[in-house]
């Protein structure tokens, strides 16, 4: 937690550097240097397959060297803050929707709309709507890497052999009733995205057509819209059916091989379902060990059609800093459009964002992609609303600091959900307040 707020901090600081080296210098590209920096954040096979790109991009383009720089999501912010404060930013960076806005208001982030208008960066095979994701202010900042949605991923092989069927879509009710009898048939129990992001909160508003974040003021005007959220982990520790956070004491949450869905033997430290999204299947179903089949279906909501969205996975950004944005955008390009290049990638961080792309490596997917794929195209492409904006200024401290902390007292039963809910409303408030 303190680490996480120090990155945020960090940020704020290297705006001030960078705004001061503005007024001196330029990235003209004639000084520039044949290496690049590419920096990203994931599990070991992203890491694989990305390096196997940049060594395929280097290959392809004569003199030319790339550094990638890989960390585990926790890590990947203070290290990118800290860079940011000593000017050092890496050239190219894997982005999410959780910070790309504050980079933005920062100045932190190279402008690529000529690049995309040139060609440099060719979007031509891509939907306007998801190419316009990468736009603010009128300026594009980002582009896409790929796409996914959410994903409520479970063993299948342990519900089968239970007699339990899960729909592609169910509400609230549904999903509580489902995980009641998995406990009462398996021993096995529920985890409802203990100790991770805002995300699910924010799509059961969505529901009710409301939003969480706003700069500067959470979207909603009082507590009780919040304890619905709060409701489902008391209800689920008070019966016996959530996981207990003892469990997670000695786990690495943001690990895919650590969660409760593939990690573990005895039934009450494990779940049957994790809240993740749709591209990270395939890690799931490779970390279950056990042999397991693993599915897919929509996150509950009482109105998933509302709720749902197709969502940008990451993005890809330039620093401000770079000292040959063009290779980068060049690199950014080979990522998008080389056929080869997501031959390797395959599925790793979502759907690949070009047409073109995507038919041509369908031959190549594994059983998993696959289903990947399928439940895109079937299961959220009709199911799913518009996304919302990424969140604003405030909203890091709010899932890395304010959330995980009142889940943490609730679970432990320092609190009730209405007291949780009201201290989520009064301390968001006052995070995305004083960012803004």
């Amino acid at each position: 937690m303190k680490a996480m707020q120090k990155a945020l901090a960090l940020v704020a600081a290297g705006a001030t550097v960078m705004s001061m080296a503005a007024c001196g210098g330029s990235n003209d590209s004639s000084a520039a240097s044949n290496k690049l920096t590419i920096s990203w954040w994931g599990n070991q096979q992203r890491n694989d397959r990305t390096k196997q790109v940049n060594d395929m991009f280097s290959a392809a383009n004569d003199g030319v060297s790339v550094d990638g720089q890989f960390s585990e999501f926790s890590d990947y912010w203070q290290k990118l803050s800290t860079n940011a404060a000593g000017k050092s930013l890496p050239d190219v960076m894997q982005m999410d929707m959780g910070y790309i806005q504050q980079y933005v208001d920062n100045g932190l982030l190279y402008d690529l709309s000529d690049f995309v208008k040139n060609g440099t960066i060719d979007l031509s095979d891509v939907d306007p709507n998801v190419a316009a994701a990468g736009q603010f202010d009128g300026k594009t900042y980002a582009v896409v890497n790929a796409t996914n949605a959410p994903a409520l991923i479970y063993d299948k092989t342990l519900l089968d052999g239970a007699g339990i069927t899960v729909p592609d879509t169910m509400t609230v009710d549904d999903f509580i009733s489902i995980s009641k009898q998995v406990y009462e048939k398996t021993g096995v129990k529920t985890n409802i995205r203990y100790y991770e992001a805002s995300e699910y909160m924010e799509y059961l508003l969505r529901a009710d057509g409301k939003t969480l974040l706003e700069k500067g003021k959470l979207g909603v005007d009082s507590a009780s819209d919040l304890e619905p959220y709060f409701q489902m982990y008391e209800q689920g520790i008070k019966e016996g059916w959530h996981l207990a956070p003892e469990v997670f004491a000695d786990l690495k949450i943001s690990s895919v091989e650590q969660d409760p869905l593939v990690y573990g033997t005895a039934a009450d430290r494990m779940s049957w379902c994790t809240f993740k999204y749709s591209s990270q299947f395939g890690a799931y179903q490779k970390a279950a060990t056990n042999g397991h089949e693993l599915a897919m279906a929509a996150w509950p909501s009482d109105d998933v059609k509302k709720s749902n969205y197709v969502k940008p996975s990451q993005y890809w950004v330039i620093s401000k800093t770079s000292k040959n944005p063009e290779l980068a955008a060049k690199w950014i390009n080979f990522y998008t459009n080389d056929v080869d290049a997501n031959k390797i990638l395959l599925t790793d961080r979502g759907l690949p964002i070009s047409t073109k792309v995507l038919s041509a490596i369908k031959s190549d997917l594994s059983d998993a992609d696959l289903a990947g794929l399928d439940f895109m195209e079937n299961v959220v492409t009709p199911n799913s609303s518009t996304i919302n904006p990424p969140s604003p200024a405030g909203s890091s401290e709010i899932n890395s600091k304010v959330l995980p902390q009142i889940e943490e007292s609730l679970c432990y039963g320092k609190i009730d959900a209405a007291a949780a809910a009201q201290q989520f409303f009064d301390e968001a408030n006052d995070a995305l307040a004083k960012a803004k």
